[in-house]
């Protein structure tokens, strides 16, 4: 993904239980990081609830949202690792 910005901001935020857990498991799914998750909610939020200046920078700053397409799955964890090693061994 390409960084828009050249400075960034640490923001903390606290999520009850069932809201972090969901973010995980989304997280675990697309693979796509807790950071770029939340970056691009603010983002869109800002775009639906702000006035017009907010929602024109929030839609800069905002990617273009991807096409939903059918995923092929991801080989479990312990595969992808064994296969990593077998790789590493033939080096």
């Amino acid at each position: 993904m390409m960084r828009r910005m050249t400075t960034a901001r640490l923001l903390s935020v606290r999520l009850d239980a069932r809201l972090a857990e969901a973010l995980e498991r989304h997280c675990a799914q697309t693979g796509a990081t807790r950071s770029d998750v939340v970056k691009q909610s603010v983002a869109q939020y800002i775009v639906e609830h702000a006035g017009p200046t907010l929602g024109g920078l929030a839609e800069a700053v905002l990617p273009a949202a991807p096409k939903r397409t059918a995923r092929a799955r991801r080989a479990p964890r312990q595969k992808r690792f064994r296969d990593y090693v077998r790789e590493k061994r033939r080096r």
